[in-house]
């Protein structure tokens, strides 16, 4: 792989090349087109390993999937494409199960969810470049609720916006994600798909002028508390971890009425459970 450097902005494809751009680099990326074909990866003794490999990666994708969607809310935070760099985060909790064989290991992020604790979703302005204290928060995976408390903002102190806005809201997003199970050649639930244990709680705050300060709050995350109560089998929660996600948006009236600011802010797995 290569880049080109400016003031080269060509993308497109050549013979067998082919360029184009991603988000979160200035510059484009340049490729080789070619190598085995899907029948060969398939069906040759030499791609064994190969096999193994893209089986384990499509169960990295598939519990990858479920945090990508947790984080949907937060998305327009991000400054760069997440699917790579979480399906490698699961690379080591894959390794955690030492009793199946290679090309059929379990996904068990209950086993260690503080993997991806600290998660940002921003390489540019992450969520404690733009808010310099910590969040104080609470989560209970026995309840299924969650509560962070923001400090009071002071511009040029402890608030640090990413340019010249003049509104930002609080966005909080908790979601459960299930564990990947090996079974009959596919990744799945260990209960199969149970789209009802699946679920997250978005809140977010109004609009707030970014001067002179703000004062101290908290945002409370109760509602899968209530789903978890009505659940038909509460021990099928155990394969689930918990996630609790913050982000800060920033936004601009320029009609009359304020519109977020895409790609602009800091976003963060806060914490896991």
């Amino acid at each position: 792989m290569g880049k080109f450097e400016p003031p080269f902005s060509f993308t497109g494809t050549v013979s067998n090349i082919s360029v184009y751009k991603v988000r979160g680099s200035d510059k484009p990326v340049v490729r080789m087109k070619g190598g085995p074909t899907k029948r060969q990866i398939e069906t040759r003794a030499s791609f064994a390993t190969t096999r193994k490999n893209n089986k384990e990666f499509g169960g990295r994708a598939r519990i990858a999937g479920q945090v990508l969607e947790a984080l949907r809310p937060l998305k327009y935070l991000g400054d760069f494409n997440l699917a790579g760099p979480l399906n490698s985060l699961f690379i080591p909790i894959q390794a955690l199960d030492t009793e199946h064989p290679h090309g059929e290991r379990n996904v068990e992020l209950s086993k260690a969810p503080g993997l991806l604790q600290g998660f940002n979703l921003n390489r540019r302005t992450p969520f404690e470049t733009i808010v310099a204290n910590q969040l104080d928060y609470t989560l209970s995976k026995e309840t299924v609720k969650a509560s962070i408390t923001f400090p009071a903002l002071m511009p040029g102190i402890n608030f640090f916006p990413p340019g010249k806005y003049s509104w930002y809201r609080f966005i909080a997003v908790l979601a459960t994600v299930e564990d990947m199970f090996y079974s009959n050649g596919e990744y799945q639930p260990e209960h199969g798909a149970n789209r009802e244990m699946n679920m997250y709680t978005i809140e977010e705050t109004d609009w707030m002028a970014v001067t002179p300060r703000s004062e101290p709050f908290t945002m409370e995350l109760n509602k899968l508390g209530t789903y978890y109560e009505r659940a038909a089998d509460r021990k099928q929660f155990n394969r689930h971890s918990l996630l609790l996600a913050a982000g800060i948006a920033f936004g601009n009236m320029p009609k009359g009425q304020i519109q977020m600011v895409k790609y602009v802010g800091g976003a963060k797995i806060l914490a896991m459970a």
